[in-house]
């Protein structure tokens, strides 16, 4: 694993904890990627997610959108009613604005091509992605992991505007990744491919065979080891040919 560094972003006068991974022995500026935790947060997962991509050359920058008030067992699997809870309560409008600092401060490192800048969520966080993916044209390219929110059940101030109705503005390839056994996501996998050609962004879908949502999880019931294996291969040799680390 890649260590990582702490910092703390600002976002609307609150402190958002951020991780940091510099991979070391390398010639920069370098490509980045943004890392949107899953529900569960910054936890073992994310921290192997985020050490995988730097190993690879990319700066992983991860900022915690639960600003230091995440989930009491983040790495307990076995268990929705907390993280349920988490995502009930979660201001997404809050939490899109720390991923775009994360973004921003990427762009802003020495180490750091300010053009190769990606994100790349899972779940709920991969919501997030969809909607700083809409927001900031200046990405080099996202990874969506079976996105838990593409619609919302209702609309509020915490969630002003459904995501799937921001890809008209999206400007980077996108790859979109799922599994056949996402009940949230097949019916609507050809709603996105049409969303994607009608407003001509460059994209990709991959469908994994026998996968339900959330299949890289680490832990049964929600891990698929096959999908998960796949899926990370095609992810990351996508976005290399997008940012070339």
């Amino acid at each position: 694993m890649a260590e990582a560094r702490r910092v703390e972003l600002t976002v609307g006068g609150a402190a958002v904890p951020t991780l940091v991974y510099e991979p070391t022995g390398r010639d920069g500026p370098r490509p980045a990627v943004v890392v949107s935790a899953e529900a569960y947060g910054i936890n073992e997962f994310t921290d192997k997610v985020a050490s995988g991509l730097c190993a690879l050359g990319y700066v992983v920058v991860v900022p915690d959108y639960y600003r230091g008030n995440g989930l009491t067992r983040p790495d307990d699997y076995s268990d929705f009613t907390e993280v349920m809870g988490f995502i009930n309560a979660l201001d997404f409008t809050e939490a899109t604005h720390d991923i775009m600092a994360g973004v921003e401060h990427a762009r802003s490192m020495p180490s750091v091509d300010p053009d190769r800048v990606a994100v790349w969520g899972y779940c709920t966080g991969s919501t997030l992605a969809m909607l700083t993916t809409a927001l900031d044209r200046r990405l080099a390219a996202a990874v969506w992991f079976f996105p838990s929110q593409p619609t919302f059940p209702e609309l509020d101030d915490k969630r002003p505007v459904h995501p799937m109705d921001m890809i008209w503005n999206i400007a980077c390839p996108v790859q979109l990744i799922y599994g056949d056994q996402d009940a949230g996501l097949v019916g609507l996998g050809p709603e996105f491919r049409r969303r994607f050609e009608r407003y001509g962004i460059e994209h990709r879908i991959d469908v994994y065979e026998g996968a339900g949502h959330a299949f890289s999880a680490p832990d049964p019931p929600l891990r698929h080891d096959g999908a998960d294996r796949a899926s990370w291969a095609d992810a990351t040799t996508w976005l290399a040919s997008k940012l070339h680390p």
